[in-house]
């Protein structure tokens, strides 16, 4: 049984796969670089007033929130900073006098190259593998990588640019054409929180990742975590946590195993074992 990892913080278009961006990138085509500033809509009181901006390029994202918040009458803020680069992430987290700081290797960047490598046939099939295993197991951010398991219901404009619309059962964005990391609006089902952009700047400048970190901060070292249907195809498969394995290693082992004939068979097992569970249970009742 797959297991379920903490995160941070998808079937393509019917077009040639050759005309299709990676769906583990973070820009492709035109968009080389995107800054955008979101208007967030909430009925959460504690999103009133709160912020979001993110600025994204093919090898880094610069993401900063500011969320309003209130303890035994005090009011005050958090302020959240996270950054990736080639091969890490760093986030920090700033409520009141407390700085906390944590950082960590990234899968995504590995799982992109091992993407990328496959042939149509086996994209098909990690495609639909990833479906099949997310059915059975859980995933819980695979929501980021929305153009790979969202449908395509159409497209839109949003702050004066063209999005397509891709929807899941947990949520719903638009996102800009061959750029995967670029989201004009995101809808999540299940806590209501809604960002849409209201200011977009394509190809502008971003500032390099590390010139935006604090210094002197101490970080405290994290597993990589923004990819865990990879750990838990690993978990599966291996029979044990990935636990000192790297990301490079974890990710070229669990794309090779979701794009084969294999994984079709035996994730199919288990969907189709989960669903006569599901179904005695029901009975039972």
């Amino acid at each position: 049984m797959f297991r379920k990892r903490v995160p941070l913080g998808l079937l393509l278009a019917a077009s040639p796969l050759a005309a299709q961006a990676n769906p583990f990138a973070f820009t492709g085509g035109s968009v080389k670089t995107a800054y955008i500033v979101y208007d967030i809509v909430s009925a959460q009181p504690q999103m009133q007033g709160a912020t979001f901006e993110l600025g994204v390029a093919p090898d880094r994202w610069i993401m900063r929130t500011v969320t309003p918040y209130e303890i035994a009458g005090k009011k005050d803020t958090m302020r959240v900073l996270a950054v990736t680069t080639r091969d890490s992430q760093y986030t920090v987290s700033v409520m009141g006098a407390q700085r906390d700081g944590e950082a960590g290797p990234l899968m995504r960047p590995h799982l992109a190259r091992e993407y990328a490598a496959l042939s149509s046939a086996a994209k098909a099939r990690f495609r639909e593998n990833l479906r099949l295993a997310v059915e059975t197991g859980g995933s819980s951010d695979v929501e980021q990588y929305i153009t790979l398991l969202g449908d395509k219901v159409g497209s839109e404009t949003v702050a004066g640019h063209k999005c397509d619309v891709y929807r899941t059962k947990k949520a719903t964005a638009c996102v800009l054409p061959q750029a995967p990391g670029v989201m004009l609006r995101w809808a999540n089902n299940e806590d209501k929180v809604n960002l849409v952009a209201k200011k977009v700047t394509i190809n502008g400048p971003i500032p390099p990742a590390l010139s935006v970190l604090p210094k002197g901060m101490k970080w405290k070292p994290k597993e990589a975590d923004d990819a865990d249907f990879l750990l838990n195809v690993w978990a599966l498969k291996k029979q044990a946590e990935p636990e000192g394995v790297s990301p490079a290693a974890v990710a070229k082992f669990a794309v090779g195993y979701l794009a084969s004939a294999e994984a079709t068979t035996e994730l199919r097992a288990m969907t189709d074992q989960s669903g006569d569970s599901q179904d005695d249970e029901a009975e039972a009742e």
